[in-house]
């Protein structure tokens, strides 16, 4: 995703990397794989990973999953078991992210047009 940051942001798209983790860990990680484009964030009580299903309680980890929400909150696209090395995995979520609906823009007023009353 590092290296296609600029697709998913033509897409109006934030990437969040969320981990049972801690953050020191995320940025030991980041400085790894020489700094991420994106945030990583801590989800040290796993209650993200409970909400959304993919919490291994007898483990205490989660596993990798891949959710799209769009701008209104509504989930769109789930993956529950993403695979990054995984190419079918990696189209399925391009073509999701090209059928997220946009963020509706104000109309603009053409040239020369009257104020409105």
């Amino acid at each position: 995703m590092r290296e296609d940051h600029q697709f998913f942001e033509k897409s109006a798209v934030q990437i969040l990397g969320i981990s049972v983790d801690h953050i020191w860990s995320h940025k030991a990680y980041s400085v790894s794989l020489g700094d991420l484009p994106f945030p990583l964030v801590a989800d040290w009580h796993k209650a993200a990973a409970r909400d959304y299903g993919v919490l291994r309680e007898e483990e205490g980890v989660a596993r990798r999953a891949m959710f799209l929400i769009d701008y209104r909150g509504y989930l769109r696209w789930v993956n529950p078991a993403y695979n990054v090395r995984d190419d079918d995995h990696y189209t399925a979520l391009q073509e999701a992210v090209l059928g997220l609906p946009t963020i509706p823009r104000p109309k603009t007023k053409e040239a020369g047009s009257p104020p409105a009353s």
